[in-house]
């Protein structure tokens, strides 16, 4: 049986104004021409003469959200950009991958075993999809045409962050490289909303966000 090659790398179908951010090549170049060039139009409720102090928040914000992404070993980072309301710039999602290692998924398995694709793929998954994230269990959930484990749960500040002072809904998904057991990819999206994590605003923003994953595709 010839072996599947791994894929080289996965795609998502964007909404209106969403933008992607490389973070590990040609970071600079894309915020510069995808974000920061579409803040120079003030928000309708931002007053003229704070129009520059909201830039530098606005620049400020983004650039904290990367630093904080590549620490995270994240490869994309998505945010949504030349859009009216500052309330929708408390979205973003990440995709990062994880090396099988130590506590990482699939862990207590050999390589050999856990193909990226399969029934025993599928086994480690549900394994994983009993970790509890903020006291919330996994479940088995589609991402397009690959099984991936959805996660979703709420967290709130707990002072260690003098810039988060709201609660924020999280939805992340996981998912194994086909071909490759070693490797899987994080997909997480965390927003704030309207600074009410329950309310139907936040959660449309999960829905926008599960829709896009409904578009996943290996590449």
């Amino acid at each position: 049986m010839t072996a599947t090659a791994p894929p080289a790398t996965y795609s998502l179908v964007l909404p209106p104004g969403w933008v992607r951010i490389p973070l590990r090549d040609g970071t600079r170049e894309a915020l510069d021409e995808k974000v920061f060039r579409g803040i120079e139009e003030i928000p309708a409720g931002v007053p003229r003469d704070q129009g520059m102090a909201y830039r530098l928040h606005v620049r400020r914000k983004v650039d904290r959200m990367v630093e904080e992404a590549r620490r995270a070993g994240g490869l994309d980072l998505y945010v949504p950009a030349r859009v009216r309301s500052r309330t929708l710039m408390a979205s973003s999602f990440l995709v990062s991958e994880i090396a099988r290692d130590g506590d990482e998924p699939g862990d207590g398995y050999d390589d050999a075993s856990v193909p990226g694709s399969g029934p025993q793929a599928e086994l480690v998954l549900a394994r994983l999809a009993a970790d509890r994230r903020s006291g919330e269990a996994g479940e088995l959930r589609l991402a397009g045409e690959a099984m991936a484990v959805r996660w979703e749960y709420l967290t709130v500040p707990d002072g260690s962050d003098p810039e988060v002072d709201v609660g924020c809904r999280h939805v992340d998904y996981v998912l194994p490289v086909p071909g490759d057991g070693g490797r899987w990819l994080a997909v997480s999206h965390s927003t704030a909303g309207d600074g009410d994590p329950g309310s139907a605003f936040t959660r449309a923003l999960t829905d926008l966000f599960d829709a896009v994953m409904s578009t996943f595709q290996w590449s």
